[in-house]
């Protein structure tokens, strides 16, 4: 087994590059609380309805008391690109960074027992490990997406082949997302969680890391045949700031900041106050 890592891009490919920040160790907890936006409704005979909306997930992350100086100077700066709005990737175990998007089902008469999966997502981050008893996460996206856990019985990296012990639950709906259970490829740090540190301290001695972070489907959907077969090719795109994060790019973030007077929001190269005029213009 290997160490916890966090993977993000916090100047975008103009600058910096990609920077791993390594625990040294395994992370101390990890608590996954899935959840769907529901209407319920009843009528006045008592037949029930629910209308399902988006789904998705909170991801706690902690790691308690340790020492290390170093790894603590890291963490404290990475809170800067969390509230920036910026993404980034974890790995519970630095040896199972998988994921993959769904080629195709096949198998058994009634439900399938076979997944066949597209090249690997953000395989430029090393070694994608995927063993026989590994748990992965299974999910589709939209509305009507199910989400499941498998173990997998066995794994051909060759032929993209995973055969699950057991049959697969749902009629998944493609696309499809298949990826090691505590590999998580996009994660945002949100909107309610921004008013408090992500690391504390006991005298400088000893600090513990501890933040909830959001898995948001939509915008895992959204790099959806974008893998090769040499990783995700992230590339900086075409009239996007060179403040982007190109992770971020790949994953569909809306990756704003304001000017230092607080003016104006830049997204996508271009202020939120210069795009008004534009419109304004463009009416005459």
């Amino acid at each position: 087994m290997a160490n916890s890592k966090v993977y993000f891009y916090p100047g975008g490919s103009s600058y910096g590059g990609l920077n791993v920040i390594d625990f040294g160790e395994r992370l101390s907890d990890l608590q996954i609380t899935p959840y769907r936006v529901v209407s319920d409704s009843v009528s006045m005979g008592g037949s029930f309805c629910r209308l399902a909306r988006r789904s998705g997930m909170r991801v706690r992350i902690v790691l308690e008391r340790f020492t290390d100086e170093t790894l603590a100077q890291q963490l404290y700066s990475l809170q800067s690109h969390l509230e920036a709005g910026g993404g980034f990737s974890f790995a519970v175990d630095d040896d199972k960074k998988f994921a993959a998007f769904v080629d195709y089902f096949s198998g058994g008469l009634f439900a399938y027992d076979l997944i066949v999966h597209d090249d690997l997502v953000l395989s430029e981050y090393g070694s994608h490990g995927l063993a026989s008893d590994d748990v992965m996460h299974l999910e589709s996206f939209g509305p009507g997406g199910r989400r499941e856990e498998l173990q997998v019985s066995s794994y051909d990296f060759t032929t993209k082949k995973i055969t699950p012990k057991s049959s697969i639950m749902y009629n998944h709906q493609g696309p499809s997302l298949v990826r090691h259970r505590d590999f998580f490829p996009f994660l945002i740090w949100p909107e309610d969680q921004t008013g408090t540190p992500i690391l504390t301290h006991d005298h400088r001695i000893s600090y513990t890391l501890d933040f909830t972070c959001e898995v948001y489907p939509g915008a895992i959907v959204s790099a959806y045949g974008d893998p090769g077969t040499d990783g995700s090719n992230l590339q900086q795109q075409q009239g996007i700031s060179d403040q982007q994060a190109v992770l971020d790019d790949l994953f569909g973030s809306i990756y704003g900041s304001a000017d230092v007077d607080g003016s104006s929001l830049y997204i996508a190269g271009e202020s939120v106050f210069d795009k008004m005029l534009n419109d304004y213009d463009s009416l005459g």
